[in-house]
């Protein structure tokens, strides 16, 4: 069944236009950049496809070049909307594009091969570059852009290919009624990846309000460390991930931070809280996993560490936030310390290894590191334990 070229455009003119709108309607409620742009982006398709019956009775100025201008224009909305999503910032340059494509497609005599050639030249390099900064984006591996990237390759690489055949012979005949293989081909593209983008926009928009969700159900409000529920799963992903290599448990606790609390008031007490929590985020490696289990009880993994380095490194925290200026910085540290070896799939015996590695620093006098026995049945049962990682399996 063959489709005209009218149909096509009045299919992605709808597609375009119920996007948009969406688009708008959640940009009102959430104020996101991206949803913004990739909304005027989808406006200006809406205006560059009501335009283009205008070329059919002659109207070059209206019809073609004002209707094509908007599609590079269309464009560079995308690309900002793709920046702003990564959390990037566009170079001008980029903004000056549309207007010095829309500056060659103006000049007189201009036919429609050397027209199309400005016109599929700029949207290619516009496209490729959104995909460029997706790629670029590390949250792009598996994460709310893997369709956005895939559609931003095919759409610039399609759009490389149409202007790399701009004057092959019989690609582009007329504009005025849309005569040529390249330029039926390119309508029924158009369709697809207006489709696509509005698609590929609505799954980033409903994958960012998930992870936003996750995080406020994993973090800790105080001190923006993951709770107790984030670090559970945070340690089991570790240990998947790179539990070949083993690692130490650190189990932190701040010293008489009972009486901080009751003489200085909670409030000091929660000051000195996010004074540890920034210690700990600024002295322990990128890829450790720091969590706060609840009160004064904050948990690291330091991936890669053994018993000694760990007992070392435990010993340095102790000493350094000991040295803190302030009254933020009124309270010292006692560390239990526990290794684990490689293939660890569970920390529950690790973590009550550094408990009473913890216990021992504290009988010692605290504000010093301990380290947790191997044998555990070296000591007494003392009672119902509670163990964090039961529920990680």
């Amino acid at each position: 069944m063959a489709v005209d070229a009218q149909t096509m455009m009045l299919l992605t003119d709808g597609i375009a236009f119920v996007a948009a709108t969406f688009l708008l309607i959640e940009w009102r409620s959430l104020r996101e950049r991206f949803l913004l742009s990739f909304a005027l982006g989808f406006l200006c398709i809406v205006v560059g496809c009501s335009l283009a019956p205008l070329r059919e009775v002659g109207s070059f100025y209206i019809g073609i070049w004002l209707s094509n201008s908007m599609v590079p224009l269309a464009h560079l909305c995308f690309l900002h909307g793709a920046a702003a999503l990564a959390g990037r910032r566009l170079g001008r340059a980029w903004f000056f594009a549309p207007a010095a494509c829309s500056a060659l497609m103006a000049v007189p005599g201009m036919d429609a091969q050397a027209l199309s050639l400005f016109n599929a030249g700029c949207v290619a390099v516009l496209s490729l570059r959104a995909a460029g900064i997706l790629l670029a984006d590390r949250r792009t591996n598996g994460s709310e852009t893997q369709m956005l990237l895939c559609t931003f390759l095919f759409h610039g690489g399609f759009y490389a290919v149409k202007a790399f055949c701009a004057f092959a012979p019989g690609a582009f005949i007329s504009l005025y009624n849309y005569t040529g293989t390249m330029i039926v081909i390119s309508l029924f593209e158009g369709v697809l990846v207006a489709v696509a983008l509005a698609m590929s926009v609505a799954g980033a928009l409903r994958r960012r309000r998930e992870h936003r969700v996750t995080q406020l159900a994993e973090s800790d409000p105080l001190t923006g460390l993951l709770n107790r529920r984030g670090f559970e799963a945070q340690a089991k992903s570790l240990l998947a991930r790179a539990g070949k290599n083993g690692g130490a448990l650190l189990l932190i606790d701040v010293d008489h931070f009972k009486t901080v609390n009751d003489s200085f008031g909670h409030h000091e007490g929660d000051r000195l809280l996010v004074a540890l929590a920034d210690y700990l985020k600024l002295k322990t490696p990128i890829d450790a996993v720091i969590g706060r289990l609840g009160g004064d009880e904050f948990v690291v993994i330091l991936p890669r560490l053994d018993e000694a380095a760990a007992l070392q490194f435990a010993q340095g925290l102790c000493s350094g936030f000991g040295r803190g200026v302030g009254p933020q910085h009124c309270g010292t540290l006692s560390i239990g310390c526990a290794a684990f070896g490689a293939g660890t799939s569970d920390l529950t015996e690790v973590h009550l290894q550094a408990d009473r590695g913890l216990y021992d620093a504290k009988s010692k006098g605290r504000n010093r590191p301990g380290l947790g026995p191997r044998d555990l049945g070296s000591y007494e049962d003392d009672g119902p334990f509670f163990f964090p990682f039961a529920a990680a399996g």
